[in-house]
């Protein structure tokens, strides 16, 4: 039975840990051994299901509780080649390209030093890091070992791609050491065109859970549900949805935000702070996360994503699988473009242009045959995005190495 491990950050309720999750309980059900490594911090309630033959490990719990010599040594041994890096870097500093080659490299390797205790005992198994600084750190702490790599990609990769030549190379070294690349988009994948030879489109899920698409009449509020990071723009949303406000009067803005690390807690006050200070607080609403969202927001008018860039966005394909009207930034990544087909099955408008936003929001409460034709034309990737057309995908790319 193959030993499948899912290397993520945080275990709460984001994308990722629900993406992970997802594929893990498919492929648990298959019957591959499966565990979700935590590297980051866990949350005391997901709101999504874990497989009964789905561990889910902490990394920091794992590390107490693994005090091995292997692990000894091997922690030494990556100290002192770090030690050796940055002696070299101190001799040559007048060239610059070695020298920011080495930082990444040490970087990469006390990144990688986190995972020993797990990977030395778990040399033959097959790990699949979201993301790009947990790829790095998988690869430097396996060191040429017998596991296999598939890594899962969940963002816009611009965004965290190296910018400096030197950093680049070294990133580029290490992608050449894994097995295939899963991308979550077309866009994503062709970003890569050229430094990965193995490698696959396969989208984020949609829980089967989620309560049938909604048909009856429209409640007048306008709805996001996503973690309240940067990259979400949400200002933009309050300030469009101000201007739509003026010729929809009836209409509320509810906003149910998840907040997964400090900054997010502090991007979150800084949004109620600016609501209060432009006196929208009576009609724009920040709401805490719920397990049953999904049904509080079935029948509202339309979901509005004004994202700057996402990975494949699980909110907005929830909103389109349950029949909520979408109107979504085409933000860098592509997963809105790739999902979305203007004025069929949602409305589709540039990145921070706040009247084209407005002016579909527009279209979108007040064309009624539109709103209707986008939302039984959304409600068709329930079928596409299925948990089991997606896990069989997966289980292909297990099974090809």
């Amino acid at each position: 039975m193959k030993h499948i491990v899912f290397v993520i950050g945080n275990y709460k309720n984001g994308g990722v840990a629900r993406r992970s999750t997802n594929i893990a309980n498919q492929l648990a059900k298959a019957g591959y051994d499966c565990t979700i490594l935590v590297t980051g911090e866990m949350s005391e309630t997901v709101f999504f299901e874990v497989h009964e033959n789905v561990k889910i490990e902490e990394l920091k719990k794992y590390q107490i509780s693994n005090q091995t010599n292997e692990r000894f040594k091997s922690e030494a041994k990556a100290e002192r080649k770090i030690r050796l890096l940055k002696k070299i870097q101190y001799l040559i500093p007048f060239f610059s390209n070695i020298s920011e080659r080495i930082s990444t490299k040490v970087k990469f390797l006390r990144n990688g030093k986190k995972l020993l205790p797990y990977v030395l005992l778990h040399k033959d198994s097959i790990y699949i890091p979201f993301g790009s600084f947990l790829l790095t750190s998988v690869i430097s702490a396996l060191n040429n070992k017998n596991a296999k790599i598939i890594y899962a990609e969940i963002n816009a990769p611009e965004i965290d791609f190296p910018k400096k030549k030197a950093a680049k190379a070294e990133y580029l070294s290490v992608l050449s050491k894994i097995n295939c690349a899963v991308f979550q988009t077309e866009d994503e994948k062709s970003f890569f065109k050229g430094f990965i030879k193995n490698s696959c489109v396969i989208h984020n899920p949609i829980s089967d859970k989620l309560p049938e698409p909604y048909t009856g009449k429209r409640r007048k509020t306008v709805v996001n549900y996503c973690r309240i990071a940067e990259q979400k723009n949400l200002k933009l949303l309050i300030d469009a949805f101000m201007v739509f406000k003026k010729s929809n009067p009836d209409y509320t803005l509810e906003i149910y935000g998840n907040t997964v690390v400090e900054e997010e807690k502090n991007e979150l006050k800084r949004l109620i702070d600016y609501t209060k200070s432009v006196n929208a607080q009576d009609y724009v609403f920040f709401l805490k996360p719920r397990a049953d969202v999904h049904e509080i927001v079935k029948d509202c008018a339309m979901f509005v994503s004004s994202s700057d860039f996402e990975g494949l966005s699980n909110s907005m394909l929830e909103a389109m699988a349950i029949g909520l009207p979408c109107v979504c930034t085409d933000c860098l990544g592509g997963g809105a473009r790739e999902m979305i087909k203007d004025g069929e099955n949602g409305l589709l408008v540039p990145m921070n242009n706040i009247d084209l936003l407005v002016d579909a929001m527009h279209r979108m409460a007040n064309d009624i045959d539109l709103s209707l034709k986008c939302t039984q034309n959304a409600t068709l990737i329930r079928k596409e995005l299925s948990l089991e057309q997606i896990s069989k995908k997966w289980i292909k790319v297990v099974e090809s190495i």
